[in-house]
């Protein structure tokens, strides 16, 4: 009786590529581009979408598309070589690449849907921005230091970190309806702060 072909366990198969990638083989980039280019638009588009970037999507996701695979790559592949297996590649991918989209998101100064525009560019000027007010940036990064550790922190997860309500929720281990409010009252904090002197 003959044995069945063995069947090789997908997790290795996904070491064995990422293994190719780190020694810079181009068939292996091929490959990579092959299986997972759709899944990584996929999830730049669900980033899009929740963070309300709708119009002129297909031009955001590109640019973002190429923003991600290059983070993939730089300083000697860093990120890739944290792939150690726990998951398959596809379930570790989906989590780099809505972090990575979600960052350049952040970076490309867009407003998101229901956020304050004028509170939002005093909050989101990014560090390479040469036309912003270096005196301004000031005002707001002592602003936000005289705000509670609480208003701080909400506000650092979902400006500087875009992070979504969800996810908000969970790590203040607070209810998803109670974080619009609570964001609210952080950025009228904000802003009374950001019209008072200092020593007001």
């Amino acid at each position: 009786m003959t044995e069945p072909p063995h069947q090789s366990d997908p997790i290795d198969e996904d070491l064995a590529l990422v293994q190719r990638l780190l020694a810079r083989d181009e068939a292996a980039w091929t490959d990579f581009i092959s299986r997972y280019d759709r899944l990584v638009q996929s999830r730049i588009a669900t980033a899009c979408r929740e963070t309300g970037r709708n119009v002129g999507m297909i031009e955001l996701i590109d640019e973002i598309s190429a923003e991600v695979y290059t983070a993939l790559t730089e300083f000697d592949m860093k990120i890739l070589r944290s792939f150690a297996g726990g998951s398959r590649l596809s379930t570790w991918l989906s989590v780099i690449v809505r972090r990575l989209a979600l960052r350049q998101i952040s970076r490309l100064n867009r407003l998101p849907v229901n956020v304050d525009p004028e509170l939002f560019q005093k909050l989101q000027v990014t560090d390479g921005d040469e036309s912003a007010d270096p005196e301004r940036l000031q005002q707001i990064a002592q602003a936000r230091v005289r705000l509670s550790p609480n208003d701080q922190l909400v506000l650092r997860l979902f400006y500087d970190e875009s992070r979504s309500y969800e996810e908000i929720a969970e790590l203040l281990k607070i209810s998803v309806n109670t974080v619009g409010p609570k964001l609210d009252r952080a950025r009228r904090r904000l802003k009374t702060v950001l019209e008072r002197p200092p020593d007001g």
